[in-house]
C-alpha cells in the first residue's frame, strides 16, 4: 500500500505519522494482505473542511473506475478536531475504499449508486439510510479502538 499525505498540517510530524500508521492498519484490516498491497491513497488534510463542504471526510476514486485501486481521501484536520476524531473519520473513509476495491460500491456518472447488487437511483436514498454509510459508521469506531489497542500492545512489548 502507498499513502501520500499533503495539505493542512501535513508538516506536523506527530500527526503525519499517526495518520500514516492508522491508514496502514485500517486498510490492512479491511482488505487483507493481497488486496492491500495494490492500493494507493492520496490523503489531503484540510482546514475548516466541514464549514466549507459540510463533511469531515470524503473518499473518491482517483484512477481506474472499473477496478479502482487509487483513491483520494480528504479529511478535516482543523486544529479544533481531536486526533481521535480525525482517525475515526479516516477509518470511515477507508471503509469506503474497501467497498470500492471489493466491488461492493460503484458510483455511476448519472448519480446512481450500486451497492452490492442493488441500484439506488440518484437522490432516492438519504445519506443516513444509505447502506454503504451505515456500514462505514458501524465500523469506524470498531477500527479506531482496535488500532488504539494494537498500538498500546506494541508499545508495551518494547
Amino acid at each position: 500500500m502507498k499513502v501520500y499525505i499533503s495539505g493542512y498540517r501535513a508538516n506536523n510530524t506527530e500527526l503525519y505519522n499517526e495518520i500514516v500508521n492508522a491508514c496502514y492498519y485500517f486498510t490492512y484490516r479491511l482488505l487483507g494482505g493481497h488486496m492491500w498491497r495494490n492500493v494507493t491513497v492520496d490523503l489531503i488534510l484540510k482546514n475548516n473542511m466541514f464549514k466549507k463542504e459540510r463533511a469531515y471526510g470524503l473518499c473518491s476514486i482517483a484512477g481506474e473506475v472499473k477496478k479502482p485501486r487509487e483513491f483520494e481521501v480528504e479529511l478535516d484536520a482543523s486544529k479544533e478536531n481531536s486526533l481521535e476524531q480525525i482517525l475515526t473519520w479516516l477509518a470511515h473513509e477507508l471503509v469506503h475504499v474497501k467497498q470500492f476495491v471489493r466491488g461492493e460500491l460503484f458510483d455511476y456518472e448519472n448519480g446512481d449508486v450500486k451497492w452490492k447488487s442493488k441500484i439506488f437511483r440518484d437522490g432516492k436514498v438519504s445519506y443516513e439510510d444509505a447502506p454503504w454509510e451505515k456500514e462505514a459508521y458501524r465500523l469506524e469506531d470498531k477500527l479506531y479502538l482496535e488500532y488504539i489497542k494494537s498500538k498500546k500492545k506494541s508499545e508495551e512489548s518494547k
